[in-house]
């Protein structure tokens, strides 16, 4: 993959185009642009469904981020989260899949 733009002039769909998949936080570092702006970009690429949910990241308070990829695709399904020192908890079916095919 070639190097991201890292111009105040790129838009939030060119920069997630070119570096595939991102959070809120990495397009807001990336392009220069106010969190607003990014934020409300993305929920218009996202009912315009140019974007998706690829995933989700959890950050070491226990928050969890939406991680967007560029393209018409289903979304990742949300984590289940629990009130306890392990935040990030699969649902049973990802969790059975992962017992089946051990890496």
């Amino acid at each position: 993959m070639s190097e991201p733009l890292k111009s105040p002039n790129v838009t939030v769909a060119r920069m997630l185009q070119e570096v595939g998949r991102a959070t809120s936080t990495v397009l807001i570092k990336l392009t220069g642009r106010p969190q607003k702006s990014v934020i409300n970009t993305l929920k218009n690429l996202y009912h315009q469904s140019k974007i998706h949910i690829g995933g989700y990241e959890v950050n070491k308070r226990g928050q969890v981020s939406k991680v967007w990829a560029w393209g018409d695709g289903d979304d990742a399904r949300e984590p289940v989260m629990r009130n306890s020192k392990v935040a990030f908890i699969p649902r049973p079916d990802e969790a059975a899949a992962w017992l089946r095919n051990p890496v």
